[in-house]
Parts: C-alpha cells; sequence; structure tokens
C-alpha cells in the first residue's frame, strides 16, 4: 500500500493495526472505514478470519485481517450466540455449552480451531444454523439480516449468500447461530458447500460492481 492509504488505514484503526501490507480492524465500523478508504484509492482487499500474519495479500492488494472481532455472546431468551468473524468454533461451542446449548444443525465439517468467518464463507454450516449474519461490502458500508440487525438488504437473502460464498462478495464481520439444548436429538443435516450462483456473475456485481476483492476463487 502507498503511504498515503497507510497513514489513513493507521488514522481509522491505530498504527499498532498495520503489519506491512495488513491493517486489522477491531470493530465492523473500523472494516467499513477501511473499506471505503481503500475504495477510494483504487485498491484491491484480501480478507482473512485469522490473524495478519496466516496470510498474505496478492500483489496491490492491502488484507484485512477480521482475527481481533471475536467477541462470543450468548442470548439465552432467544436460543442464539452472536460470534464475531474472528472467534473460533471452539469459543463459539465453549460458550454455548457453558448455557447447556450446542448450536443447531452444526455438523463436523468445521474443525475447532477454524474461525466463523471463514467457517461460513466455506459453507462448513447449514443453511439452518445461521439466523443472522452482519458484513461489509468492499466499498464501505454496513449489511445484516436476522440476529442483531443493522440493514436488512431487500431482495437477497443475504444469509444464503453469504454462506459459502468464498469470500466472493463481502466481508463477513459476525454470524448468529441458532442454538438448541444440548440433549435434544440434532435433525440430520448437511452443510452448505459453495453453492451455484443462480444469478452468476450479477450477484458479484450487486456486492462488489467495482470489483475490489482480491479473492474470487
Amino acid at each position: 500500500m502507498d503511504a498515503a492509504l497507510r497513514a489513513r488505514l493507521a488514522e481509522i484503526a491505530g498504527d499498532a493495526s498495520i503489519a506491512g501490507e495488513a491493517v486489522s480492524p477491531i470493530t465492523a465500523e473500523q472494516v467499513e472505514q477501511v473499506c471505503l478508504a481503500c475504495a477510494e484509492a483504487g485498491t484491491r482487499i484480501a480478507v482473512s478470519s485469522g490473524p495478519a500474519t496466516a496470510a498474505k495479500p496478492p500483489a496491490g492488494a492491502v488484507l484485512v485481517s477480521l482475527g481481533g472481532i471475536d467477541p462470543v455472546d450468548v442470548d439465552l431468551d432467544r436460543l442464539i450466540v452472536r460470534a464475531g468473524a474472528g472467534a473460533t468454533l471452539a469459543a463459539v461451542r465453549q460458550a454455548a455449552e457453558k448455557k447447556g446449548l450446542t448450536i443447531t444443525g452444526a455438523g463436523p465439517a468445521a474443525a475447532a480451531d477454524v474461525r466463523v468467518g471463514e467457517a461460513v464463507a466455506r459453507g462448513q454450516f447449514s443453511r439452518r444454523s445461521l439466523t443472522g449474519i452482519e458484513a461489509v461490502l468492499p466499498g464501505g458500508g454496513r449489511v445484516a439480516a436476522g440476529g442483531a440487525v443493522l440493514k436488512d438488504v431487500a431482495g437477497y437473502d443475504l444469509i444464503g449468500a453469504l454462506l459459502g460464498s468464498r469470500g466472493r462478495l463481502a466481508l463477513i464481520t459476525a454470524v448468529t447461530f441458532r442454538l438448541q439444548p444440548a440433549g435434544v436429538a440434532q435433525e440430520p443435516s448437511e452443510a452448505a458447500g459453495t453453492p451455484r450462483p443462480v444469478l452468476g456473475d450479477a450477484l458479484e456485481v450487486a456486492f462488489d460492481p467495482e470489483r475490489l476483492l482480491a479473492a474470487r476463487s
């Protein structure tokens, strides 16, 4: 990244958040501002749910590491748990288990040490496991559906679109999982996997019209 963009990102997330070509925001608001700054500079974005040292961005891109966004909050009344993208699945399971609960429909597809944002982007949960999702668009702007709603996106099943999207559409910042009592039998459920987008390129253009996301596998 050039000096001007580096200075802007340090202003947004703090000097300590910058390491090489990576920035590590710790809130969704910072992620939004980082994406906006990169978009204004015409700089592509790569995303990682883990620490900044765990991945390397393509040449000319800035790596946005979401590993520091890792709070886990269980809502007993609503039987849900909200987890930041950087939280490990083990941390989410442990928080639920302390309340005698487990994630609905969660099979063995995701390893315990995988980060929540990565597991959802890879489609390692079933659709029925998720009741909410929050994300930042590559050009800036936050969107959400279900859970702790910031803004609903009319016309899209946002959860279904981002589940298994492999980072092609947006930067997932938090996920809300459905919970059930640990002793209740789980219904058979398969991980979503990577979906075949019905709208093809049109869906990617809707979320990322400037093609700012560097990872498009």
